[in-house]
């Protein structure tokens, strides 16, 4: 619980609130970077940006995002349009065509550039998705394997559903005519439980080519026990897909670069070159790389078991009746009784966010994966 003063204004505003380098060495022109994840019966995603040295032998440094026109092909001559712009992408998911090929094309800055012709195979079969938890952490785990077509290699995404309340429900409420402060004898719950939805861009990357094709409890995600994921509901899916070996030591180099601090894109000149290339020019340097792969999916439901959810009540402020009105026209109001350093009980003053869950990135609505 905070004590309120006029100078402590900034302070309590924090309420309710919780928590491109690259050696290039011959690189002095503006270069494309496309790094899609072309996931055949999912949503696709490509990224694509540029990097640019000023002079020979200077780190590389973004520069900007491009406009393009971009698509999927396959051999058939089937075309799957994606949509967004300015680097961001996706293509919806579709019915992939069986024993097909696949290559992607970009059409920016007057130039084409394509990918290789790309048969994807089978995904690994997810054999068991289930909760784990120690004293701190809640674990998704990953269990796979495959039939023997596999590379190895995989690389996975967590996309997430859960059901959470407000830090408080609101149980005062505050008459500025004449300055009092009263108890609501039947408390409003229709902004206490919320919805929040989260699809990760990161991949997690697997490799069990020396583990006989399956792999037991992979860790794919985890949150602190007290997250309010753990509040009432939470539903993780998880999409897995499989990596060639290049593809596996591609983004295993952009996860090892952003471990040490750098960003995705600092290797050394050789290794972050991929599987695109410029149509009218193949000496044109174009960097980053296109997976097109199968996918498979499982979903996951958790309850409450693991939560160590406190009441953040300190998040809350006593306030000097003699500044509620000024208080109360900077957005605050009281919203639960708390104990001050006396051990007295007094009205806790926050802002909307701490009793109203869509003010604090919820939704009333359950959403839906895409």
């Amino acid at each position: 619980m905070k004590k309120f003063s006029l100078l402590s204004t900034a302070l309590l505003l924090a309420g309710c609130v919780y928590p491109f380098s690259v050696e290039l060495e011959d690189i002095t022109e503006q270069s494309l970077v496309a790094d899609a994840n072309i996931l055949l019966g999912s949503t696709s995603t490509i990224k694509l940006s540029y990097l640019q040295s000023l002079q020979v032998g200077q780190s590389a440094v973004s520069a900007g995002r491009p406009s393009a026109e971009v698509y999927l092909e396959d051999g058939s001559g089937h075309r799957y349009t994606a949509t967004g712009s300015y680097g961001n992408y996706t293509i919806p998911a579709f019915v992939p065509s069986q024993d097909n090929s696949y290559r992607l094309t970009i059409l920016c800055d007057g130039k084409t550039f394509r990918s290789e012709w790309i048969e994807p195979v089978a995904a690994p079969r997810i054999t068991d998705l289930s909760f784990g938890a120690d004293e701190t952490q809640v674990h998704l785990l990953l269990s796979l394997e495959d039939d023997g077509s596999g590379s190895g290699y995989a690389g996975a995404t967590l996309d997430e559903i859960w059901n959470f309340h407000a830090d408080f429900l609101k149980e005062l409420s505050y008459d500025p005519k004449s300055n009092t402060v009263s108890v609501i004898m039947n408390p409003d719950d229709s902004v206490y439980w919320c919805w929040r939805k989260y699809s990760s861009n990161s991949q997690v990357i697997i490799d069990y080519s020396s583990l006989g094709g399956k792999v037991n409890n992979f860790v794919v995600g985890s949150f602190p026990r007290s997250n309010n994921r753990n509040h009432r509901e939470y539903h993780a899916r998880v999409k897995l897909w499989n990596l060639t070996p290049e593809q596996y030591q591609y983004r295993k180099m952009l996860e090892e670069n952003a471990s040490i601090g750098g960003n995705l894109f600092s290797p050394e000149p050789g290794e972050v070159r991929g599987n695109v290339f410029c149509e009218e020019d193949p000496a044109v340097k174009v960097y980053g790389y296109v997976n097109i792969s199968r996918v498979t999916t499982r979903e996951l439901v958790l309850d409450d078991r693991y939560s160590r959810w406190k009441v953040p009540y300190t998040s809350l402020s006593e306030i000097p009746e003699e500044n509620w009105l000024e208080m109360y026209g900077l957005g605050y109001t009281p919203v639960t009784l708390i104990t001050n350093e006396n051990m007295e009980y007094v009205p806790g003053w926050g802002l909307g966010r701490c009793y109203d869950c869509t003010l604090a990135g919820g939704t009333l609505e359950k959403p839906d994966f895409d």
